[in-house]
């Protein structure tokens, strides 16, 4: 080589190496970094004391360890039922189980709640799709530290561009929900975006019943709601035929509109609930099952030999098959939904908005039950 050629090649391995120090240096700038977090360091006793149990903690902000992981910064979250189940305990086998496979330091606490937010990504690979400065929606699994923080570390499969019609409080509380639904309607052998002319019974029209009746309405099955009467008119706008669960002639109604080829159950009724419906059905699927709470009160593997036994006499009381169906952070449905938000097809229901800093307030109304629409966090408020 000419000595040129080498003073070239001497001049870009140095640049290479203050470019490789610069962003080291950057990196350990962020993992001293902190935020603002709320955070459980014990188990509530119920419901009604998960609000006690969350503190506004000064944390460590997060750190990408891995060229699929995203920084981002929350500007919206939602709380969900499992966030408040959580922090009672709920699933802490299973979910310890799962973050210890992963490698994750430090199993249970500090526990942070929330699994579906909006912001704006920080932080990414350098061929990231979705680059520092883009609009994002997600979600995260419940072993994940969740998003009722500043910032959140999720992967980019969990992630997409949030739709562009969707506010920040709309887009934050769309996921969890609408994706469990997703899971559900895949199990019942409904997958959106398949072929319609199902009858299907939506038992509950809360956030993933909400989501449910929107992708099967979209769909074109035909959709029964059994919801509470101030849930009618908004069953009628999604497109679905309300039943009023509180009517006295509410059985002969549902008998009348049976056979259903599919029973979606969002209202917490679990898989004994087959057997209480007066009507016939095809299929049964809940997203109530009791396989967490087993291991929960059992171990991992009793607790699961439990739940199957509950599965095998849930499907032998009733003539037609049980299932049960879980969330789950599919890549394409989370396209899917960002296509049809984009379209106007699918849409979020916000009942009331809190700022951040007002959690305890905002846990306090999730521990009531029965919200009628999202309840979120917002992160923009002052």
């Amino acid at each position: 080589m000419t000595p040129s050629i080498l003073v070239c090649i001497y001049g870009t391995l140095q640049i290479l190496k203050q470019a490789m120090a610069a962003r080291a240096a950057a990196e350990a700038r962020a993992g001293a970094a902190r935020m603002a977090a709320w955070r459980a360091h014990s188990y509530a006793a119920d419901e009604a004391g998960a609000a006690a149990a969350l503190r506004l903690d000064a944390a460590r902000r997060p750190v990408r360890r891995a060229p699929d992981e995203l920084l981002v910064r929350v500007h919206a979250s939602s709380i969900n039922p499992i966030d408040l189940a959580m922090i009672r305990g709920y699933g802490s086998r299973v979910f310890n189980a799962w973050r210890a496979l992963e490698g994750s330091e430090g199993l249970e606490f500090p526990l942070t709640p929330g699994r579906d937010f909006v912001g704006t990504v920080v932080g990414a690979a350098p061929d990231a799709a979705l680059a520092p400065g883009a609009r994002v929606w997600g979600v995260l699994p419940p072993h994940r530290v969740g998003a009722h923080a500043e910032y959140v570390l999720a992967k980019s499969s969990w992630v997409s561009s949030a739709p562009e019609n969707l506010d920040d409080l709309q887009a934050g509380g769309a996921l969890y929900g609408a994706l469990t639904a997703c899971a559900a309607l895949r199990v019942a052998g409904l997958a959106p975006g398949g072929e319609g002319g199902k009858r299907v019974l939506v038992l509950g029209l809360g956030g993933v019943g909400h989501a449910a009746v929107q992708l099967l309405v979209r769909d074109r099955h035909h959709v029964v709601v059994s919801c509470a009467s101030e849930q009618a008119e908004a069953a009628r706008a999604l497109g679905a035929e309300p039943l009023d669960r509180r009517q006295e002639d509410y059985a002969d109604r549902l008998q009348q509109a049976a056979p259903f080829d599919v029973v979606i159950d969002c209202a917490g009724q679990g898989g004994a609930g087959a057997a209480k419906l007066p009507c016939t059905f095809g299929a049964y699927v809940t997203l109530t099952s009791p396989l967490l709470r087993k291991t929960d009160a059992n171990g991992l593997l009793p607790g699961t030999v439990a739940a199957a036994a509950d599965l095998i006499q849930q499907n032998l009381a009733v003539r037609d098959p049980v299932r049960w169906a879980f969330f789950s952070p599919r890549a394409d449905d989370i396209e899917l939904l960002r296509r049809r938000a984009e379209r106007e097809q699918f849409s979020v229901a916000v009942e009331q908005v809190w700022s951040w800093r007002d959690a305890g307030a905002a846990y306090a109304r999730a521990a009531q039950g029965h919200a009628r629409g999202k309840l979120l966090l917002d992160f923009a408020a002052p």
